[in-house]
C-alpha cells in the first residue's frame, strides 16, 4: 500500500548571497520525512526529492511551492495535480 509523496519547495524570500541555497526543499511520505536539501532550480530540487522514494510506494503526490516564485506571491502555495507531474 502506497502513501502520499508530498514535496515542498520553498524560495528564499532574503537576500541570498550563494544561489546555491536559493531553494529549500522536503520531501516527505506521509507523516514520515524522507530528507531535505537546498539548489538552484525548483525543477532540481524536485528531481532530487523523487530520488528518496520508490515509485511503487506512492498512491500520490502533492508538490506545494512557497515563496516569490508561486502564483499568488509570498508565502501562498500551490498543490500540483498528478496529472501535471
Amino acid at each position: 500500500m502506497g502513501g502520499i509523496f508530498r514535496v515542498r519547495i520553498t524560495e528564499s524570500a532574503g537576500e541570498i548571497h550563494d544561489l546555491r541555497y536559493r531553494f529549500i526543499w522536503s520531501a516527505w511520505l506521509d507523516d514520515s520525512l524522507l530528507g531535505s536539501g537546498h539548489t538552484f532550480d525548483p525543477d532540481e530540487a524536485l528531481e532530487q526529492a523523487q530520488e528518496l522514494v520508490d515509485p511503487e510506494s506512492i498512491d500520490d503526490v502533492v508538490i506545494e511551492r512557497r515563496g516569490p516564485f508561486a502564483d499568488g506571491g509570498p508565502d501562498k502555495h500551490l498543490a500540483t495535480p498528478l496529472e501535471e507531474i
